[in-house]
């Protein structure tokens, strides 16, 4: 198995008739490696009687915390792989999402958290150019931008995934929608506001706060304005 998965099929692990036969090592972490916890942990959460849901094929626990434990059939389709989901079906934006929508959601999540990445800053760049000059600035801005962008594609998927066929977005993506655009918008804007500092020595009058920025996304299917949560405009 690769690094990044624990075989704990010795657990002899049951889950609705199927064994969960290995981890994601970023699970077991969470345990602090211990096993025993994880077993109880997953029993608990799957038991017939506990907070799960379908998500497609998968299983997922259904908590008040920030990330889920997953259950994925295996290649095999007769055992499960438990991993993390990097999101709470309890949690805003996230707790109001219909079950025949989760599993898009759950897909944009998975890519958005392969994505993850800090604010970048002034200092950073600073950091950047004393470490290997200005082409080590350069690079650390377009690898911030390019996260960037593969972000904003994560969305535009998003956003078609969830707008009806006659443009509009119901209510609770709405609101989804709005949280990850506004997410966006912040890093986005944090990057220009570093390259400025940092070309410029200067904050181009003070980096504002862009929690209700006044910017409107457009996607494929549709835009965002960031405002309000104003109904979506069509582009067709």
């Amino acid at each position: 198995m690769p690094a990044s998965v624990i075989d704990i099929s010795h657990l002899s692990l049951v889950v609705h008739q199927r064994p969960v036969v290995s981890a994601s090592a970023e699970l077991v972490r969470c345990w602090s490696g211990d096993l025993d916890e994880l077993k109880e942990c997953v029993l608990e959460h799957f038991a017939p009687s506990g907070g799960y849901c379908e998500v497609g094929n998968d299983l997922h626990s259904v908590t008040m915390g920030s990330a889920e434990t997953r259950l994925r059939p295996g290649p095999d389709d007769a055992s499960w792989h438990a991993d993390l989901f990097h999101a709470g079906w309890h949690d805003f934006p996230y707790k109001d999402v219909p079950v025949n929508y989760r599993r898009q959601v759950a897909d944009y999540v998975d890519r958005k958290h392969e994505l993850r990445e800090g604010c970048v800053q002034e200092s950073d760049l600073r950091e950047a150019a004393g470490e290997g000059g200005a082409p080590a600035v350069e690079r650390l801005a377009r690898y911030h931008r390019d996260v960037l962008d593969q972000q904003y594609a994560a969305l535009d998927t998003l956003f078609s995934d969830l707008v009806t066929p006659k443009g509009k977005l119901p209510a609770w993506a709405r609101k989804l929608a709005h949280a990850e655009v506004q997410e966006h918008h912040m890093r986005r804007e944090w990057l220009g506001s570093a390259v400025i500092a940092y070309l410029c020595g200067g904050s181009a009058g003070r980096r504002p706060d862009t929690i209700f920025g006044g910017v409107r996304y457009d996607f494929t299917d549709g835009s965002l304005d960031l405002t309000r949560l104003a109904p979506v405009e069509s582009q067709g």
